[in-house]
């Protein structure tokens, strides 16, 4: 039996994560995924979209969550500037998306469209909207040489500038007030393929379609039982999404995403996203190129709804693009999971199960970046090295990653 001084349980974003940041500072490291592929689950599902905190300026909740998410940022720029393709570029004034090859980032940017019409006496909505505003504002002017971004004090709202802002939202003629925000795309496959083809580079051993069954605590660590292979380890990460929740106290909130992969999008379509006072009428677009895009919006506890409702979404699609074609359909599952005594928010957790048993969540991907530097500062009581040698994907331990659905979905019907 094969023996590492880490196991980590689960290939999605925490999983991949956590094994580049033990590799990277020469800990023996297997990652053990039930599935054919590496990042199969949910991070294969989703729009690929890199908060710098936009969309929760809506969120009233003191900017915590917005806290964490310009603090992810903060992260990438300072634990993975090393690799090749990471082409964020800090400025005095947000963030520049360098175009490099296989970058891990695209400069699409995330518009905002927020239904003034018929609200315009909605008056919690017009002055939720203004305080949103007012933030991205703060978010795109944001000093990325100088300030860390998780430290709030530029983002202390001025109610004055709200007011106004708020008397220029009841005066606007169209229905949608549309702001570019500094949100993006990432081009998720090219960033995860070369972390895991680092990580091996760096020793990691990957187990594929060999599902976790159960740990259990012997002399020298731990045995973990498998389907296919088992190993010792003394450590252990467990970053099994909605399954952790059979290890940890919480509460795991499950809903399901309508989502479509469609063509022939207009080249000057933006991603965008429809906010409005009611989530019924939201939709989105995130942009893919070769006039592809992915579609959808809300999502619901109450998987009969989605079809109904993405018919609606299409509806409301082909206004924007006429000639709008529907390659394919799907469901994406979100899972939200709060742990105990903990709020609500996309926050992430890093929990102590047991004695060298952690349990990782991470809450968006876009924390992912934060949460692999956090938890090697609490097992070893030091930072990761920030300068390092890295490898870019060249094929051989790149196809261990799976692709996204919009993506095999758009070429199957090529």
């Amino acid at each position: 039996m094969k023996e590492f001084e880490w196991a980590v349980i689960g290939s999605g974003i925490a999983g991949i994560v956590s094994a580049e940041i033990l590799t990277r500072e020469g800990h023996s490291t297997v990652l053990i995924e039930k599935n054919e592929k590496l990042a199969s689950e949910t991070t294969r599902d989703f729009h690929e979209w890199m908060h710098t905190g936009s969309l929760y300026t809506l969120i009233p909740d003191n900017l915590i969550t917005l806290k964490f998410i310009l603090g992810a940022v903060d992260d990438i720029l300072e634990y993975y500037s090393s690799y090749q393709g990471m082409n964020l570029i800090p400025t005095e004034s947000g963030i520049k998306i360098e175009t490099v090859q296989n970058g891990w980032f695209a400069d699409n940017r995330i518009h905002f469209k927020y239904r003034i019409k018929d609200r315009k006496i909605t008056f919690p909505w017009l002055i939720g909207v203004a305080r949103s505003v007012y933030l991205i504002e703060k978010i795109k002017q944001h000093d990325w040489l100088r300030r860390r971004a998780g430290v709030l004090d530029p983002y202390k709202l001025n109610y004055q500038e709200i007011f106004k802002l708020t008397n220029t939202l009841i005066k606007h003629k169209q229905d949608y007030f549309d702001l570019e925000t500094p949100d993006f795309t990432t081009i998720s496959r090219n960033l995860l393929r070369d972390l895991i083809t680092t990580s091996i580079k760096y020793g990691l051993h990957v187990s594929l379609s060999n599902e976790f069954l159960k740990y259990k605590k012997n002399d020298d660590g731990y045995l973990i039982h498998c389907s296919k292979e088992s190993f010792k380890a003394k450590n252990i990460v467990l970053g099994l999404g909605a399954n952790i929740s059979g290890f940890i106290e919480a509460d795991v909130k499950t809903s399901f995403a309508p989502l479509a992969v469609v063509s022939n999008i207009s080249k000057e379509t933006n991603s965008f996203t429809e906010l409005d006072y009611y989530p019924k009428n939201c939709i989105n677009i995130i942009t893919k190129g070769n006039n592809i895009g992915l579609i959808g919006g809300i999502s619901f506890s109450d998987k009969n709804k989605c079809d109904s409702y993405m018919d609606e979404v299409i509806k409301k699609h082909k206004k924007y693009n006429p000639d709008l074609q529907v390659l394919n359909r799907y469901i994406g599952v979100k899972s939200e999971i709060t742990v105990k005594n903990q709020p609500r928010n996309y926050l992430y957790h890093i929990i102590e199960i047991e004695s060298n048993v952690w349990g990782i969540i991470p809450g968006k991907f876009t924390l992912g970046f934060s949460i692999a530097p956090e938890f090697y500062r609490r097992i070893y009581k030091k930072n990761p090295r920030k300068s390092f040698k890295t490898f870019s994907n060249d094929g051989k331990y790149g196809d261990l990653v799976s692709n996204t659905a919009w993506y095999d979905m758009s070429r199957n019907q090529k």
